[in-house]
């Protein structure tokens, strides 16, 4: 069974396109859930609900599917790698005054009906992203760690050693302080524990080490049908026993529930490493069979759909995207002098923000195709 699967030469190497559409889903996703945190509202129920499922793929799925491109990269030599590190972290800092522009843009047209509580919030806002580290950072620092073991060129089996060895040792080492100046605060980047700390590379290395090995091993995938056949039984087993144990600790209490799996999704240990990565596999199995099946019946290779079209797209241009969106919210939050929203108001935000985003990316890549080529 397994030589009709896999072949001893790389014959896989094409795009895997169930990934693209699964970055272009959770793309969604983060429209919603970024509604509510950046605007510092309460979630809906429903909001809640989507939050609680999302936090089995969300970031993961963007790292994973990272380290699954680092080895279909044109440009794989640990120089690229380095030179996308430093490039990424950069773009954070870059995106961080993007977003404390667009809190103080609205600050002249509604400083006179500010109040304690407000002025407040905005100075708490600019202090935290001034510093904030979200997923540029740790897709910056990831590079350069996949750099170094690039260098050192570690076949297949030390990424899944690494990997696995991160998700067991990143509990016992989070939060480590290191009273130091100035090193102090860069470890804490990387390991420890600030509000403007929104994931650490510690925590997601590991998904990224484990995509590099899957990488490597799809590429000798010769039957993509019978490879997701295969492994979607203990994938199913693994997500049926995770939601199981979930509902069974915390059914009753969704609150409770949306707290255990918020705090679990940015500090994943191995088991919820393993629970997130069966996610993702099933998910992209479901879109590889959906694709399969519109294949045989358009034989395109192209969706003609619009809606597919547009996840392929968010997923082609996922970067500006995630780092337009929040704008949006900041800018609308200024307007309301600071103060958070309802949630139904949030719902209409992200709608908003699709629209509003969609615009500044199409028109960005509109001008850049007009003056560079």
């Amino acid at each position: 069974m397994m030589n009709a699967i896999f072949s001893k030469e790389e014959v896989n190497t094409g795009r895997q396109r169930e990934f693209d559409y699964l970055k272009g889903i959770f793309m969604l996703f983060i429209y919603l859930i970024h509604a509510f945190q950046a605007t510092l509202s309460t979630e809906d129920s429903i909001s809640r609900w989507i939050y609680s499922f999302a936090t089995m793929s969300g970031a993961a799925i963007f790292i994973f599917v990272m380290g699954i491109g680092t080895v279909y990269s044109r440009h794989g030599e640990p120089a690229d790698f380095a030179k996308s590190g430093v490039r990424m972290v950069i773009y954070q800092y870059l995106n961080n005054l993007a977003y404390v522009a667009a809190l103080i843009v609205p600050y002249p047209f509604v400083s006179e009906r500010l109040v304690g509580n407000e002025t407040e919030n905005l100075k708490l806002l600019i202090k935290m992203y001034m510093q904030y580290t979200n997923i540029f950072f740790i897709t910056g620092i990831i590079y350069l760690v996949l750099a170094l073991l690039k260098k050192f060129n570690l076949n297949t089996a030390w990424y899944v050693v690494i990997g696995a060895a991160a998700s067991i040792a990143a509990p016992f080492i989070y939060g480590i302080p290191v009273n130091v100046p100035v090193v102090g605060y860069i470890v804490k980047l990387l390991i420890g524990e600030a509000d403007f700390v929104s994931f650490t590379p510690l925590y997601f290395l590991s998904y990224a080490l484990l995509g590099v090995a899957f990488g490597k091993m799809i590429r000798h995938v010769k039957d993509k049908a019978g490879f997701y056949r295969m492994f979607s039984i203990p994938a199913i087993a693994i997500v049926a026993v995770w939601w199981g144990m979930v509902f069974r600790d915390y059914g009753s209490d969704l609150s409770e529930m949306h707290v255990v799996l918020s705090d679990a999704y940015t500090h994943p240990d191995f088991w919820h490493v393993i629970a997130s990565l069966a996610h993702i596999f099933l998910f992209a199995a479901i879109i590889f069979f959906i694709e399969e099946i519109r294949r045989k019946d358009n034989k395109l290779c192209e969706p003609k759909n619009p809606a597919a079209r547009q996840l392929l797209y968010y997923s082609q241009h996922i970067s500006k995207y995630y780092a337009l969106h929040v704008l949006v919210y900041f800018v609308a939050l200024g307007l309301n002098s600071y103060q958070s929203f309802q949630g139904y108001q949030c719902w209409l935000l992200a709608l908003l923000s699709i629209v509003v985003t969609e615009l500044m990316v199409r028109g960005f890549n509109y001008l850049s195709e007009k003056c560079f080529n």
